[in-house]
């Protein structure tokens, strides 16, 4: 993530409303009421929720809890290396348990970043922001990333949870590894493609009845299953570079449905889990 001038340390602080020693709450301000709004979010281990609403400050609620590694299918190895190490005694001492919170929230021209990188504890955000903002997150394990009723481009990567976004138009890139993207479009943006990539997990959209777009499939294991009134027929993929000297041609394996005449690509993308399409109010 680019780095912004403007810091707030939520352990520093003062005007955080303090709720236990493993929650914090927080109000952002944005510098440019009424703008474009992007906002950057990364978290090690937890769960994000980002829920659009009609306003010009991003609310911010964050909840921790102690996780460790410790003993999870892993045995202890002795140190046969230096045997000179001496071990420290506890006697008269009692084990304290971590509850502080780091989460950094910077800000600057309504560009926004909010990132965790504790490696030993769970963060669960929930975050309101305004309905027109473009975000980005990356959470590498934990929960699941949800998304709702937020208008602007989405970008969102789990390494470990799913992928869960609905009442958004798009565009969306949206990926997991081995979990399920489940995804619901009230409208479909005409400005850029959307993909959604699942490695080992489903795929489940639906899509509002009056939503023009070209549905791209493409899976190598698993099954396809559509509630759409359009087939899907097998397409070529043909691209070349503006300059004209690379070019690179795919014959099958692709299939497409033009939905109410077609219209910006949704590309629907699983290695070895399912496809679902399905046709809304």
């Amino acid at each position: 993530m680019k780095k912004l001038s403007v810091l707030f340390l939520s352990m520093l602080a003062g005007s955080i409303q303090l709720a236990s020693a493993a929650e914090k709450s927080y109000s952002l301000p944005l510098s440019n009421p009424g703008e474009p709004v992007s906002i950057e979010i990364e978290v090690y281990r937890g769960s994000v929720t980002l829920i659009g609403y009609k306003g010009d400050t991003i609310e911010i609620s964050a909840k921790t809890s102690a996780f460790s590694d410790k003993d999870k299918g892993l045995k202890k190895v002795k140190d046969t290396i230096n045997k000179n190490t001496s071990v420290r005694s506890t006697k008269g001492l009692k084990s304290v348990k971590s509850q502080s919170m780091r989460l950094e929230i910077e800000e600057k021209n309504n560009d926004v970043e909010i990132s965790s990188e504790a490696l030993n504890q769970h963060l669960d955000l929930i975050i309101k922001i305004p309905q027109r903002s473009s975000v980005e997150v990356d959470l590498h394990k934990g929960g699941d990333i949800n998304i709702d009723g937020i208008n602007g481009a989405l970008e969102l990567e789990a390494y470990g949870g799913m992928i869960i976004a609905k009442n958004i138009s798009g565009p969306i890139v949206a990926e997991t590894a081995r979990t399920d993207i489940v995804v619901s479009f009230s409208d479909f943006t005409k400005t850029s493609p959307s993909s959604l990539t699942s490695h080992m997990g489903n795929v489940d959209i639906t899509l509002a009845k009056n939503i023009a777009a070209n549905v791209n499939i493409q899976t190598y294991k698993g099954e396809v299953f559509s509630g759409l009134d359009k087939d899907f027929v097998v397409i070529d993929e043909i691209k070349k570079s503006k300059n004209g000297q690379k070019q690179k041609v795919v014959l099958g394996g692709i299939m497409q449905a033009q939905v109410n005449g077609g219209g910006q690509a949704l590309s629907l993308i699983s290695y070895s889990g399912n496809l679902y399409i399905r046709k809304g109010k």
